[in-house]
């Protein structure tokens, strides 16, 4: 069974289905081996991790797919990966559509802003015309064809038409066929309950630091009535902050920081699969 498939069945199934997001392969291979039911990979931090940019458009298709596709050959859960509005034209959209499916990703997020577009946690970002979002959906399907990757169609536009736009919005994408809607920057508990309860798709929320609405647990965004609940920026936070108190510790003459405990160097080797390789040599006698 395929990622995709995969993640099929465990959105029939009862329960919050609670994401981290990864950013690079080490973050992809810690959170593996902690163990999750997926995991997600975000434009804002793939762009940040890999760029040095931000989330305004600046990495491209082949950016994205190469990322991406990169962590869902490595990764042993289902990988939901966005895709921003689709790289451009329709054409640009079905192409991307099918990259995703033959790079391994169970799912793609697309979403309803202009192109190009901002991060959704920026208050200039807005929504194009429905009709345009219902458009690339129709291009999504028709290019995913008979395959098992999920489409997500997000919104954008709680911040500039208020929530009851937003609910008309994914309440319309997912009649138009989106597997799951996505609804970005709700401002309370009680706007998320409004719009599982309108909903017919599962719903899909993000627990960002920098939203008006508090981050939760996921029980709790289960109980509002959530499907999915994606947690991209925690650990690349908390790795930036650990970093930064070791380069301040470091300029200051000191080679450890008062931070968190460093991750054990064995346990990275062995996360990156440096026991096999040993084992390799060992079993044919060559370096």
């Amino acid at each position: 069974m395929n990622k995709g498939a995969i993640l099929r069945a465990r959105l029939a199934q009862d329960g919050v289905i609670a994401a981290p997001g990864i950013y690079d392969h080490i973050s992809l291979l810690v959170a593996q081996s902690v163990g999750f039911e997926a995991l997600y990979a975000s434009g804002y931090w793939g762009t940040a991790s890999a760029m040095g940019e931000p989330d305004v458009g600046i990495a491209g298709m082949s950016d994205f797919v190469r990322t991406f596709g990169g962590f869902a050959a490595r990764s042993q859960a289902p990988l939901i990966a966005d895709a921003d509005t689709g790289f451009g034209s329709l054409a640009n959209l079905a192409h991307a559509v099918r990259a995703y499916q033959v790079a391994g990703i169970a799912a793609m997020q697309i979403e309803d802003q202009p192109f190009p577009k901002i991060c959704g946690h920026v208050g200039r970002a807005v929504s194009a015309p429905k009709e345009e979002m219902l458009t690339r959906i129709a291009v999504a399907l028709e290019a995913r064809g008979d395959g098992d990757m999920l489409i997500i169609a997000r919104t954008d536009a709680r911040r500039s038409e208020g929530i009851d736009a937003a609910i008309d919005r994914l309440d319309a994408y997912g009649k138009a066929g989106a597997d799951i809607v996505f609804l970005e920057a709700p401002q309370s508990a009680d706007e998320v309950a409004m719009a599982a309860k309108a909903l017919a798709k599962p719903l899909m929320l993000n627990a960002a630091p920098a939203a008006a609405m508090p981050v939760l647990e996921p029980s709790q965004y289960e109980a509002l009535g959530a499907k999915i609940v994606i947690y991209p920026s925690g650990a690349p936070l908390a790795a930036a902050a650990a970093a930064q108190g070791f380069y301040e510790a470091l300029q200051q003459g000191r080679a450890t920081s008062d931070g968190p405990p460093a991750y054990d160097f064995g346990a990275i080797s062995k996360l990156l699969g440096m026991d096999d390789i040993i084992a390799l040599q060992d079993r044919h006698g060559g370096a």
